[in-house]
């Protein structure tokens, strides 16, 4: 049996070497799970790319939204095995779709066959390419990132183009003329149009002296009293101070809605005209600089170019003092869609209530998890509100309350008690264990359920992970966020399996188990400080950065007080007598209190009051935010 055994395992072992070298290689091209890096994944460092025998070329340095782009990899010397090729925009983000692989197999990294990579190890002296700038609005400058393979341990990751110029197309010509054909009768009625033009020009005259407050596009301008106005942040409408903004009402005749879009900066600005609150199965306008286009969604993939008859016709667009503004007018009732059955959506304005969804962005059109508002009823569109709700954040705002008594609260209190309070409450015990370890297990328990529950409730808000690459590069909160969650889950895990005390492993553990804690400690409140700056929550950034920086000025203090305690306490008892036995040369085991552990018990109380009143400074600044 033996025999048969070692027979077995040298097979076995001969035959996952043999699938081991067959896989490694990937000569069938690059795996998906190399997107972000497009390194081969082959063990080894890249070559210096600037001394690459290879490069990639482009047949443009600028264009339309509707051409294609040329995209050759040649060398000048060595012929290469293999590829991997991607076109990112300045957001670092992959972009466009290609449409001429040359016989490579194509990828989906974000969205459908944005990459290309290798079908065959062949000896290859050059690859062409045909890109189109599939899902791209307004201007953005692209370049194309390749991944050259010359031998199996010898590659260059990341050869760029030249950048490239994309700006959007005109606006189509001929669709002015087609209103009069779809609606000859109709031409009377609409010359007022014109003439309604002039009436806004006293207004549009001020707009021409420069500006810096966004208060005076016209898009703020009646809000509330002849038109809707919704932006971000929630209650912005009145003071003109949204970062983006979306108006709508009918139209003088009647027959039409004229939308105004606004936002600061450049990109563009999206509405949604949808049935829920959730983005998703919706017909959308994005408006960018000079043009508006309507795309419809069927989930949360790229939104795609709608083939409908809703009539949408740019009125105006302008970019001024660092904002833009557009206005143009849409049907009120229509498909949107492609045009077959299972992929159009039906509107209608005048008989149904809908969700309003707004967004901006840059870049690629994407599902939006985080610059996005939306209302938190549906609205009859033709009927002008007041003041309109945005959708809850309660369940962000109870995030943030969770994670704040978790890593301020139980986290920051439990390590105190591990670390100063071995030496106090000597021999008295609660549930069976040392106090200062039934305190410290307790407060990361909870400190762990706490932040569990906080990261659901998140999740629940932004239906799962929607973060992309450009909201982490601003903000890595999220990032930072669930890292800490990990890192405080290895935490338990280490404790079921520690060593017992003397033995050579114990000190191995506790400072795995103290270093493990201490940088899940860091992140937390790092991940806490970030929140600051999260546009879903408009918090007061001076008060709540204030208050985590008093808790971290005390807590600091903390530490060194007890520190300077502990110092002192170790150096006290050894200039005290030892008690000693009836027969007087054995040591009594006497559970008494370390000195100062009045000091150390009063620092904790006051550490605790403080950590407390910090806790509900910023429950109520998470809790008054809009």
């Amino acid at each position: 049996m033996d025999e048969k055994i070692r027979i077995f395992l040298r097979w076995f072992l001969f035959l996952s070497l043999c699938h081991f070298n067959s896989v490694s290689g990937y000569s069938s091209g690059a795996p998906d799970s190399q997107c972000g890096s497009l390194a081969p994944g082959h063990g080894f460092d890249s070559e210096d790319i600037t001394k690459a025998p290879f490069s990639v070329q482009v047949d443009k340095t600028s264009m339309k939204t509707s051409d294609t782009l040329k995209i050759e990899i040649k060398t000048s010397g060595p012929e290469f095995l293999g590829y991997m090729v991607q076109v990112r925009d300045s957001y670092d983000k992959v972009v466009g779709e290609f449409m001429d692989l040359s016989g490579g197999r194509s990828l989906q990294c974000s969205n459908k066959q944005d990459t290309t990579s290798h079908s065959s190890s062949d000896p290859k002296t050059s690859v062409t390419l045909v890109w189109k700038p599939k899902g791209l609005v307004g201007s953005n400058d692209i370049q194309v990132y390749a991944t050259v393979v010359e031998e199996y341990n010898k590659y260059y990751v990341k050869i760029k183009s030249s950048t490239v110029k994309v700006t959007e197309d005109p606006q189509p010509e001929p669709e002015p003329e087609s209103e009069p054909e779809s609606e000859p009768e109709a031409e009377p009625e609409s010359e007022p149009e014109p003439e309604s033009e002039p009436e806004s020009e006293p207004e549009s005259e001020p707009e021409s002296e420069p500006t810096a407050s966004a208060s005076k596009s016209p898009a703020f301008q009646g809000c509330g009293v002849d038109k809707n106005c919704f932006g971000q942040p929630a209650d912005c409408e009145g003071s003109g101070t949204c970062d983006f903004l979306f108006s709508w009402k009918l139209n003088a005749a009647g027959n039409k809605m004229e939308w105004e879009g606004f936002r600061k900066g450049s990109g563009y600005v999206a509405v949604g005209i949808s049935n829920d609150a959730k983005m998703g199965e919706d017909t959308m306008y994005i408006c960018t600089q000079g043009s508006v286009k309507e795309y419809y969604a069927t989930g949360k993939s790229q939104p795609s170019a709608s083939n409908s008859d809703s009539g949408l016709k740019l009125l105006k667009s302008e970019s001024k003092d660092g904002t833009m503004y557009c206005k143009f007018e849409s049907g009120l009732s229509f498909t949107s869609g492609a045009g077959r059955k299972k992929r159009s959506i039906e509107v209608d304005i005048a008989d149904r209530k809908y969700h309003i969804h707004i967004a901006q962005g840059s870049g690629a059109l994407s599902y939006h998890s985080q610059n996005r508002q939306s209302t938190v009823e549906p609205l009859a569109l033709n009927v002008v509100y007041k003041k309109l709700g945005a959708g809850s954040n309660v369940l962000l705002k109870l995030h943030g309350i969770c994670m704040i008594a978790a890593w301020m609260g139980c986290v920051g209190t439990g390590i105190i008690f591990a670390r100063y309070f071995k030496i106090t409450w000597k021999g008295e015990q609660l549930l069976g264990k040392d106090k200062w370890f039934t305190a410290h297990r307790m407060l990361m328990t909870l400190g762990i359920v706490l932040t569990a529950v906080g990261l659901i409730l998140a999740f629940v808000h932004t239906e799962g992970w929607q973060y992309e690459y450009d909201f982490i590069r601003k903000n890595p909160h999220p990032v930072t966020g669930i890292v800490t969650f990990i890192l405080a889950l290895f935490q338990p895990i280490m404790a079921f399996f520690r060593p017992h005390p003397n033995t050579p492993k114990r000190p191995i553990f506790n400072i795995a188990h103290w270093f493990v804690g201490s940088i899940a400690f860091m992140l937390g409140l790092v991940s806490i400080f970030l929140a600051s700056n999260l546009a879903t929550i408009p918090i007061s950034p001076i008060g709540y950065v204030a208050c985590c920086i008093v808790y971290v000025v005390i807590y600091v203090l903390v530490h060194l007080a007890l520190s300077g305690n502990q110092i002192w306490a170790k150096a006290r008892r050894r200039t005290e007598v030892t008690p000693l036995s009836e027969k007087g040369r054995e040591h009594v085991n006497v559970e008494v209190d370390q000195p100062g552990a009045s000091f150390r018990k009063s620092v904790l109380a006051l550490f605790s009051l403080l950590s407390l009143a910090v806790f509900i400074a910023l429950t109520i600044i998470i809790s008054i935010s809009n």
